[in-house]
């Protein structure tokens, strides 16, 4: 007998099957989905994350490819930044524009985008937003299924440490609050996890938030013993910009790290959150130049200070100094007029 032919054979059907990204194969639990319920399907759905984060990685080609897809896809706004509650009283600063590639000495660094190193960003921030959306379906599905167990804690962790990276607060924040407050309380993280996630709390609650109160109220809270931490509280309540810049370029060589660190030197991951206080304290010691000096006589010397070179300082925070050669003048002194001599004519006694 021949085969059928028509509508009903699978083997003759013209319909191409339809081309889905295994990421997004389910919608969200918030929504209606129900196929995220069953725990093995959300094992082999985290399975996939993972794969494609690693072909993120691999497509890289090294650590100053992957940092620079990662602040790529950095979604943060300084314009959009609340003045932190420990710096509305001294007044907020100008508004910075778009981040530019600078040097530590302050000199931009000129960088011609080609239209396949364009292409080539654009492909790998899509991918690294597809992996963050597909975490956030299965935070979903793990909420609404109220697991908690080594599976659990495994998916909150890389999800908080993949966010922070990414500098993508509205998935790290949520997934750091349901780790401790509800998956620690039924299944103990070790010494360890706990260690490193409440160092992000505090961290995320100083720098990016500016709640230097709830900040320390964690750390008694935890009863948090961290050098980093401890540095970094200090450097933000004293308005230190020297003390937080340099855990700033001290921890950098670590890298893209993902351990948690107990030393005295900040890693990847808290150098990611250290950044959001960078912004506010800049512009504190903006204003401190210009309330102290008249005339800088070294532009190197602001630069350094700040960490930016001269272009970026007018560009981003509007300084409306002058620059004569390699000096800056700040503010100058307006010659007094001499007073006028009074010529009325006096009465005689």
């Amino acid at each position: 007998m021949p085969p059928l032919r028509g509508p009903s054979s699978g083997v003759w059907s013209r319909l191409r099957p339809a081309d889905v990204d295994p990421l997004e194969v389910y919608g969200l639990p918030s929504k209606g989905e129900t196929r995220l319920s069953d725990f093995k399907t959300q094992e082999r759905y985290y399975g996939k994350i993972v794969e494609r984060y690693l072909k993120f990685c691999t497509d890289a080609k090294g650590r100053d490819g992957l940092h620079q897809r990662f602040t790529s896809l950095e979604l943060t706004d300084d314009t959009a930044k609340p003045v932190p509650a420990w710096r509305a009283a001294a007044g907020s600063g100008p508004s910075s524009a778009p981040r530019e590639n600078t040097s530590s000495a302050g000199g931009t660094v000129a960088v011609l985008p080609t239209p396949e190193s364009t292409a080539a960003l654009a492909e790998a921030s899509h991918d690294l937003t597809m992996v963050l959306a597909a975490l956030r379906k299965l935070r979903e599905a793990i909420v609404a299924t109220s697991r908690a167990d080594d599976f659990a804690t495994q998916v909150y962790l890389f999800c908080i440490r993949l966010a922070i990276l990414a500098k993508h607060h509205q998935s790290y924040h949520p997934a750091i609050l349901h780790l401790l407050r509800s998956i620690h309380r039924r299944r103990l993280l070790t010494s360890a996890e706990l260690h490193e996630v409440v160092v992000y709390r505090v961290l995320d609650a100083a720098c990016r938030r500016g709640d230097l109160a709830e900040a320390y109220h964690l750390r008694c809270l935890y009863k948090l013993r961290n050098t980093t931490v401890e540095k970094v509280l200090r450097a933000l309540a004293q308005d230190d910009w020297v003390a937080l810049q340099r855990l700033i370029g001290v921890g950098s060589g670590s890298g893209m790290g993902m351990g948690s660190s107990r030393g005295s030197c900040a890693d990847g991951h808290q150098i990611k959150l250290l950044e959001y206080a960078t912004h506010h304290m800049r512009v504190h010691t903006l204003k401190s130049f210009g309330r102290a000096y008249l005339r800088l006589e070294d532009v190197g010397f602001l630069e350094a200070s700040t960490g930016l070179g001269w272009t970026e300082l007018q560009k981003q925070y509007k300084v409306g100094w002058e620059l004569e050669e390699k000096a800056v003048v700040i503010r100058k002194i307006q010659p007094r007029s001499a007073a006028p001599v009074a010529t009325g004519t006096g009465k005689s006694k």
